[in-house]
């Protein structure tokens, strides 16, 4: 910790860099030191903190991203070259694979956040090749985008309709504790704790979202919306999330 506030801004990403080239396992490293930065969270809020906090949790999901889309890329066979949009020094892009490793994502925020990724890599890449018989790579993924958000709000819609029709035969379990402290537990068991390098409960943020809000009312024996839901189990969305002094600490019940 004493390192993290010592770091200049521009040498953060560096020091990620850097521990994950070292790291027997990168992706462990970097759960562990996300899990730590949490812990302490207290001490970001002072000296305007808040910023080098999300600064580190940014470039923690930007390097697991670059992580997993290299290992995907890595075992994948090259395709042939008919399915190749376009290629550059670095790399090719292949709207064909794309879709492929899009059926391996559950997440509709990560969906998205791995379309956007192809399309600026494709656009801040300098192209030596493209493939005149195949639409524009970045526009595929645009049109994907669009795509899956409208599916996204048409399930959402039902899922709406499905809770007004049911939510009068359902017996509901009470939480009295606040609702960010227990959507925490789902959030610590899927993102942070892990068995034999797989997370304790293997879902993705919908799923889990539809869970609490169909079965779960709050203290007040009030319903529990979806959305708000949802927020607390993003990632980024940290400051939704209890503070360290408040968590649930679902680690030592585990242990």
């Amino acid at each position: 910790m004493d390192k993290i506030f010592k770091l200049q801004y521009s040498e953060i990403s560096n020091f990620i860099r850097h521990h994950c080239s070292i790291a027997k396992n990168p992706i462990v490293w970097l759960n562990h030191f996300e899990v730590l930065i949490l812990e302490n969270e207290n001490l970001f809020k002072n000296d305007g903190n808040e910023i080098r906090l999300i600064k580190f949790q940014t470039c923690i999901e930007v390097k697991k991203y670059e992580l997993n889309s290299e290992k995907s890329r890595q075992s994948l066979p090259r395709p042939n070259i008919k399915e190749i949009n376009a290629e550059s020094q670095e790399r090719y892009f292949s709207f064909r694979e794309v879709k492929e490793q899009l059926e391996k994502i559950n997440s509709f925020e990560e969906k998205i956040v791995f379309l956007t990724h192809q399309k600026y890599d494709y656009q801040q890449s300098v192209i030596d090749f493209v493939n005149p018989n195949l639409p524009k790579f970045n526009k595929q993924c645009d049109k994907e985008i669009k795509r899956l958000k409208e599916i996204n709000e048409l399930e959402l819609s039902s899922h709406k309709v499905g809770t007004k029709v049911s939510s009068a035969s359902l017996n509901k379990i009470k939480i009295n504790s606040n609702i960010n402290q227990f959507v925490d537990v789902f959030f610590q068991l899927n993102r942070e704790l892990h068995i034999e390098g797989k997370p304790f409960l293997d879902g993705n943020t919908r799923d889990f979202a539809m869970l609490i809000s169909n079965n779960f009312i709050d203290k007040d024996g009030q319903e529990i919306s979806y959305a708000t839901v949802e927020t607390i189990l993003r990632p980024s969305r940290y400051d939704k999330r209890p503070k360290s002094h408040r968590r649930i600490n679902v680690d030592k019940f585990i242990k």
